[in-house]
């Protein structure tokens, strides 16, 4: 969960010049009908050389997965390889998820995208702060809404004092309802900063409209019709044969032992964001069924509609600026580029859409570490390399 500084850093890192990538993609270097492999072999090497647990991957156009390969161990120490179809936890990349489920609310006519906090929370109506009054569905989700960034885990576990300790729901709710109450960190609409807590603020506002919990929401109207397996939280909670989590190894007050030193971290709630901050970022998925995601965002991207409209996918991705519905935006290699990362410290997620390429990459890792992050970076260009060049015809 990363504010923005942070969040565009690892984009920059991603997209423009390195000693060893230009912004100008070379072309591949393996012959038309050589790539069916080209990812695993990757993602061998990059493991073994940067000692991470796990590392996995996955290329889609619209509508057929090029390439896709997991390879290492699901836990540091153990015997269990990492299969096809284990769970990697999103983080922020979830957000996309989000906001995906609350535009087919808005298509059904549930919700909005102007909606505001006080339609459904009528007791909100004479305590809601002023400069939250006329916020908007669309402005939490496009980092626009004014609430705090909530970035750290210590502000997140302490934001569980104010949901309370009844149902999920009920915590969500409540947690909003202190959260608007309170003075705005800058004034809606003004400038974008980025906020997580924007998207558990909305998830409530899609609860109070539907009188679901956002849990079956999610099903009921993305993981299902997709045909996906969603767990919400990290893939082992449970005590599940899923992959576990790892940071850097830690000793002599807090300094790592040495660069790419990480140690598996138990699926508890020392690393679980919670029920009230699931919305932001708190899913996991396998890479076959993250591709069947990235398909439905490319699919709508040309024109084609699907289990939504293609407008709303298009108004999902569309800025104005660098902040979209669930994705970050800018140009890569003459393209436009659509972008997130995400960790909870013992994941690390990357994704980047080339659109009008009908292009999508995206590479996770059991580890949070900033080695997780750098080569993440270097298997997503790596395959951008080879799967991303423009038609030729």
């Amino acid at each position: 969960m990363k504010n923005l500084a942070f969040a565009f850093a690892l984009l920059s890192a991603a997209v423009a010049p390195s000693p060893e990538i230009s912004t100008s993609v070379p072309p591949a270097a393996e012959a038309p009908g050589s790539q069916e492999h080209h990812a695993e072999a990757l993602l061998i090497r990059l493991r073994e050389q940067h000692e991470l647990p796990a590392l996995a991957a996955v290329v889609v156009s619209s509508d057929t997965t090029l390439d896709l390969a997991v390879t290492g161990v699901r836990r540091q120490g153990k015997l269990e390889t990492a299969e096809r179809d284990d769970h990697f936890h999103l983080g922020s990349m979830g957000k996309a998820i989000t906001a995906t489920v609350i535009a087919r609310l808005v298509e059904e006519g549930t919700l909005s995208w102007t909606t505001r906090p006080i339609d459904v929370f009528p007791e909100l109506a004479k305590t809601i702060h002023p400069g939250y009054r006329d916020v908007t569905l669309e402005q939490l989700l496009r980092h626009q809404g004014g609430t705090p960034a909530y970035d750290s885990t210590a502000e997140i576990m302490g934001a569980r004092a104010r949901g309370g300790s009844g149902s999920p729901r009920d915590q969500r709710r409540a947690f909003s309802a202190w959260l608007l109450q309170q003075r705005p960190h800058v004034t809606p609409g003004t400038r974008p900063e980025y906020s997580n807590a924007g998207y558990p603020v909305a998830a409530a506002m899609a609860e109070a409209a539907t009188g679901e919990a956002w849990e079956s929401l999610v099903e009921s109207r993305l993981a299902r019709p997709l045909g996906i397996n969603l767990i919400h939280g990290l893939p082992a909670r449970g005590d599940s044969p899923q992959p576990w989590g790892h940071k850097p190894k830690s000793a002599f007050f807090g300094m790592a032992t040495y660069q790419n030193a990480v140690e598996p971290q138990a699926p508890g709630d020392g690393w679980a964001l919670g029920v009230i901050f699931e919305p932001a970022g708190d899913y996991s998925l396998s890479l076959a069924d993250y591709a069947k995601f990235l398909q439905l965002h490319l699919a709508g991207l040309a024109g084609r509609d699907g289990l939504l409209k293609a407008s709303s996918i298009r108004r999902l991705h569309a800025g104005p600026g660098e902040y979209a519905m669930g994705w970050f935006l800018r140009e890569f290699d003459g393209t436009a580029a659509h972008w997130f990362t995400g960790s909870t410290d013992t994941f690390f997620s990357r994704v980047i859409m080339l659109p009008e390429r009908n292009i999508a990459v995206a590479a996770m890792t059991n580890a949070g570490s900033e080695t997780a992050s750098s080569t993440s970076r270097e298997a997503v260009m790596e395959l951008l390399r080879i799967y991303g060049q423009p038609a030729t015809r």
